[in-house]
């Protein structure tokens, strides 16, 4: 691998379905987000972290590499998957940061291939979580699970609650039944939430509809990976 400019930094988040890349230099900081792409691993990495299948080529790299290990995070099980470790880590760190009330704990909401839910103590320990299938996955078991109903393209749900179109009923569905599992957590862990994740935009409003405290950053797992360097050399 190549040596990045002076004072780069290059981190790489490899997912179920797609990598997740993160760039810094003296002009700020940049997110990528696509599918994997070996030819993008000829760069030298300042860490990665991995859930998804990791390429050979890039297991030699593993004295970089991130685990669950290197997170503090309190009370983790060692089956927890890094980057939810990663993402709550970042969301209690971030939230001492701001100020935020933590009093009653906090909430992460991770909206990508799987909605993974997970809930920190006041304390800011692992308490436990929920998985569910993501906007994606659950559209397509929709569809390979039956005859009747189509392929549905990726897009955001139509407003209207109620559609006639079977496509819109669907994506409508998926969206609602995400949205009221992410409420009901609130509703039992009244903490801070934290969206992030590649589908955290089209749920952000819908969850802003509340009292509780919303904050959202699609890319709080590169950034507490570019945080774990920092503090974690």
């Amino acid at each position: 691998m190549t040596e990045l400019p002076h004072n780069t930094r290059r981190v790489l988040l490899i997912g179920n379905s797609r990598w997740h890349w993160g760039e810094r230099d003296s002009f700020g900081t940049r997110f990528d987000h696509a599918y994997p792409d070996l030819a993008r691993l000829t760069g030298e990495l300042s860490g990665w972290a991995a859930v998804g299948a990791v390429p050979e080529c890039l297991s030699a790299a593993g004295k970089r590499r991130i685990t669950l290990q290197d997170v503090p995070l309190v009370g983790c099980p060692p089956w927890l998957g890094v980057d939810r470790a990663i993402g709550a880590w970042a969301g209690w760190t971030h939230s001492l940061a701001l100020s935020l009330d933590l009093s009653s704990g906090l909430l992460l909401a991770d909206a990508g291939t799987i909605l993974s839910i997970t809930v920190l103590s006041p304390d800011g320990a692992f308490l436990g979580g929920q998985l569910i299938p993501g906007y994606r996955l659950q559209l397509s078991a929709m569809t390979k699970g039956t005859e009747a109903l189509p392929t549905v393209p990726f897009a955001p749900p139509d407003e209207e609650r109620f559609p006639k179109k079977t496509v819109l009923a669907m994506r409508r569905g998926v969206f609602q039944s995400m949205v009221a599992a992410i409420r009901e957590a609130q509703k039992a862990c009244s903490g801070v939430l934290w969206l992030c994740g590649g589908d955290a935009k089209l749920l952000v409003a819908e969850l802003r509809n509340t009292p509780l405290q919303v904050q959202l950053d699609p890319n709080l797992q590169l950034r507490g990976l570019f945080h774990l360097l920092d503090e974690y050399p």
